[in-house]
This record gives structure tokens, sequence and C-alpha cells, in this order.
């Protein structure tokens, strides 16, 4: 698909997201100050399923954002994975919408409770399991290297 079919593909679904009910409207735009906050690259491990895999989130502040996973058995990358979609942050609750894996539709929507807050770490729950996710800041969207832990 060519980038303006794209772009209208984009702006279809964009106005009907905003039809929609707030749980699953667009982020809104400009960001306020504690979405503000989130803007930039968070490093966690563990997801519900696995304990063992790492994440990158990096949140941009047009509302986007990329998401990258790993999984590292005896020193090295054994899987890799990325997500690229939307986010929001309302009442204190982080939305994201996922657009993509792998570069391939895979839509779906996760919300997040944030527990805690600093301008280095915070720790959100994911609403549907209550697993908990405690992201650290990182300057970089970078893995650390498989020797050095998941």
């Amino acid at each position: 698909m060519t980038a303006p079919l794209l772009r209208a593909a984009y702006m279809a679904a964009f106005g009907f997201l905003t039809a929609l009910p707030l749980a699953y409207a667009a982020p809104a735009r400009p960001l306020d100050g504690p979405a503000l906050a989130l803007i930039g690259n968070w490093y966690g491990i563990g997801e519900p399923d696995d304990p063992s895999i790492s994440y990158i989130d990096s949140y941009f502040a047009d509302g986007t954002y990329h998401a990258e996973f790993r999984k590292c058995v005896r020193n090295e990358v054994v899987w890799h994975e990325t997500h690229t979609g939307t986010w929001s942050l309302r009442n204190g609750v982080l939305q994201m919408l996922t657009k993509t894996i792998e570069g391939k539709p895979m839509p779906y929507e996760n919300n997040y409770r944030i527990e805690q807050a600093s301008p280095d770490e915070f720790h959100a729950r994911l609403t549907d399991s209550g697993f908990l996710f405690i992201e650290k800041r990182i300057q970089k969207a970078e893995f650390p290297p498989c020797y050095v832990g998941a």
C-alpha cells in the first residue's frame, strides 16, 4: 500500500475510533502533564506468561508507541518480536492499542492501572490479569547483552 493510501486508511480508522466510547478512543492530543512524563524509552523484565521475556516500550509525543520483546536462553536471543500502535494516559490508566505485530495488522488492546510513577520508574498493573509491570527509564532503546540477564 502506498503512503497516501496508508494515510487515508489511518484517517478513516481514526475517524471510526473517535466515534467509539472513550475506552476505545484514539489518544488525546496534545498530551497532558502525566502523559508527557511517559514519553521516552522504558525497559522491563517479565510478561504474564513468561517471566524471562524482556521488553522495551518507546512512547512518542505523537501518541504512538513501539514495543520490542526478546527472550534469551544461554546467552543467546531465541525469540524477538516488535509491536506498534497508539497509547494514551487518562485518569491513571495507560491504554495501549496495538495495531501491528512484526509489521502485520494484529489489533488488540491492553489497559494498565499506573500504581506508582517517578521520572525513572513506573509500575503498571495489567487490568485483565493483574500482572504488575515495572519499567525503568533508559536513554536508548537498546537491550543489554543476553549474558547480562533477560
